[in-house]
C-alpha cells in the first residue's frame, strides 16, 4: 500500500454502519427531513415582482430606522422632557401619597416579603422567555436555524424603542433591520415583527375586552372606566378596519381613501398619496401574515397561547407586589388576584391611546386610583415596582444591548460570520480533495487492472 492510499484511508474515514435502534431511525430521519426542508428554503427564490416589494418595504424600514437615529438629538431632547415629566408626576404621586392616607412609611426593606418581589422577577423572566419562544420559533420555521441569541436581541431592542416612541410604534422597523444586520433573509426579517404584532394585539384585546366588561358589573372610578372603555374602542376600531379592509379590497380601499381625505382636510396628514401608500402597504401586510399563518392552525394557536401566558404573567405582576408588603398577607388569594388581574387590564386600556413613550401619566394615574384602596401609604413604593417591571427594565435592557453591540457585539458578529465563511471553505475544499483523490485512485486502480490482464 503507498503513500497516497494510506492518506485516501484516512480521508475517507471508513466506519463500518451499526445497526440503529428505534430512536436512533427516527432522530435520523427528523434530520434528514430537516435538511431537505433546509436547502429547500435556501433553494427558494422570490419573483422579480416580490423581491422589489421586499426590496422596497426594506428599504422603507431601513429610512424609518436612519431618520430615528439622524433624528437623535431631538430625541435626546424630547426623552429628557418626557423624564423631566415622569418624575414630577411620580412626586406629586409621592405627596399626594403621603397627604392622603395615614399610613405612610418609608420604605423599610426588613418589612417586605421578598419572596414575592422574587415572584415578581419570575414573572419577568417567563415574560422574556414567552417572547423570545415566540420570536424564535418564527425565525426558525424561516430558516430552518436555531438563533437564541438573535432572538433575545432583536426582542430586546424591539421593546427598547417601543418603550421610547409614541403608541410603542417604533419596535417593528427597528427589529426587521435588526434581524436582517444578522442575515435572517429581508422577507423573513419583515414578517416577523408584523406577525407578533398581529397575534399580540388579538389575543390583547380578547383577554382586555374580557376583563373590561367584568369589570363594569363592579363599582369603578369614572374616569378609569371612560378611558378604557376609549382604549378599547380604539383597538377594535382598529383591527376591525385592518380585517375589513383586508377582507373587502375594493369596499376597504374606498374606505381608506375616505378616511384619509378627510384627515387632509382637518390638517393631520399632509401628503395624502403618500399616507394611502403607506397603510395599503400596511394592510397588503396584514393579509400575506394571516394567509401564511391560515395554512397551519397549529402556528396560530402556539402564537396566540404564547402571547395569552405572556399577558397573564404581566397582569399577575402587581397582585405579587401587593402581597410583598407586610399587611396584605392575609387578603383572600382568589378574589384579590381577580381583582388586580382586571385592574391591570384596565390601566393598559387606558394607557394605550396616549401619544406618549410607555403612556406616561396616564400609567401611573391609573393604577394609583386603581390600587390605592388596597395598598394605602405603600401605593408609591407598588407604583415604583409596576413600573420598573412593566416600562423601566425594557429601557435598561435595550440601552445594554445597543451599548454591547455598539462596543463590541457588532464586530465580533462579523468576525463569526467571518470564521463560519472559512470553516464552510475549508470543508469544502476537503470534500473536493477527497472527491479529487476517490477519482484519482479509481483511474489508478482501472490503469492496475489492465495491466495485471496484459501480464
Amino acid at each position: 500500500m503507498d503513500n497516497n492510499e494510506e492518506k485516501d484511508l484516512q480521508l475517507e474515514e471508513n466506519v463500518p454502519a451499526k445497526k440503529q435502534s428505534f430512536f436512533s431511525r427516527k432522530i435520523n430521519a427528523y434530520k434528514a427531513k430537516r435538511k431537505a426542508k433546509f436547502e429547500s428554503i435556501q433553494n427558494q427564490k422570490l419573483s422579480d415582482e416580490e423581491e422589489k416589494k421586499v426590496e422596497e418595504k426594506l428599504e422603507e424600514a431601513n429610512k424609518e430606522v436612519s431618520k430615528s437615529k439622524s433624528g437623535e438629538k431631538k430625541k435626546r431632547i424630547r426623552s429628557i422632557i418626557f423624564f423631566i415629566f415622569n418624575i414630577v408626576l411620580v412626586v406629586a404621586i409621592l405627596l399626594w401619597n403621603i397627604y392622603t392616607t395615614d399610613d405612610f412609611s418609608p420604605l423599610y426593606f426588613a418589612g417586605i416579603d421578598f419572596f414575592y418581589i422574587f415572584a415578581c422577577l419570575l414573572m419577568l423572566l417567563a415574560i422574556q422567555i414567552l417572547d423570545i419562544t415566540s420570536v424564535h420559533h418564527m425565525i426558525y420555521k424561516k430558516t430552518m436555524r436555531s438563533r437564541w441569541a438573535l432572538s433575545f436581541k432583536s426582542m430586546a431592542t424591539s421593546r427598547y424603542y417601543d418603550a421610547i416612541t409614541p403608541l410603542a410604534s417604533g419596535g417593528q422597523a427597528f427589529m426587521a433591520t435588526y434581524l436582517t444586520s444578522r442575515d435572517v433573509p429581508a422577507s423573513t426579517a419583515l414578517s416577523i415583527p408584523i406577525a407578533k404584532l398581529v397575534f399580540q394585539n388579538i389575543t390583547w384585546v380578547i383577554i382586555a375586552g374580557t376583563c373590561l366588561v367584568l369589570s363594569l358589573t363592579n363599582g369603578m372610578s369614572a374616569f378609569v372606566s371612560t378611558t378604557s372603555i376609549i382604549g378599547f374602542i380604539l383597538a377594535i376600531l382598529m383591527i376591525a378596519a385592518i380585517l375589513f379592509v383586508s377582507l373587502s379590497k375594493k369596499l376597504g380601499k374606498g374606505l381608506v381613501a375616505w378616511g384619509l381625505k378627510l384627515c387632509v382636510k382637518m390638517r393631520i396628514i399632509k401628503d395624502y398619496e403618500k399616507s394611502y401608500a403607506k397603510v395599503m402597504g400596511v394592510v397588503e401586510d396584514y393579509q400575506n401574515i394571516m394567509k401564511e399563518y391560515s395554512r397551519s392552525k397549529f402556528e396560530i394557536v402556539f402564537q396566540i397561547v404564547l402571547h395569552a401566558l405572556r399577558t397573564v404573567c404581566l397582569y399577575t405582576i402587581p397582585y405579587f407586589i401587593y402581597l410583598s408588603f407586610p399587611y396584605a398577607h392575609n387578603a383572600n388569594f382568589i378574589g384579590n388576584y381577580g381583582d388586580f388581574f382586571i385592574y391591570t387590564a384596565l390601566i393598559e386600556l387606558a394607557a394605550s391611546f396616549i401619544p406618549l413613550p410607555g403612556g406616561t401619566g396616564m400609567n401611573e394615574i391609573t393604577f394609583t386610583l386603581l390600587f390605592q384602596q388596597y395598598l394605602g401609604g405603600a401605593t408609591f413604593w407598588a407604583l415604583i415596582v409596576w413600573r420598573f417591571c412593566s416600562y423601566y427594565y425594557y429601557l435598561l435592557q435595550g440601552i445594554g444591548i445597543i451599548s454591547y453591540d455598539t462596543i463590541y457585539g457588532n464586530r465580533k458578529y462579523k468576525w463569526v460570520k467571518k470564521r463560519l465563511q472559512l470553516r464552510a471553505e475549508s470543508q469544502e475544499f476537503r470534500r473536493t480533495q477527497i472527491e479529487n483523490f476517490r477519482q484519482e485512485r479509481t483511474r489508478r486502480r482501472k490503469k492496475t487492472k489492465k495491466l495485471e490482464v496484459k501480464e
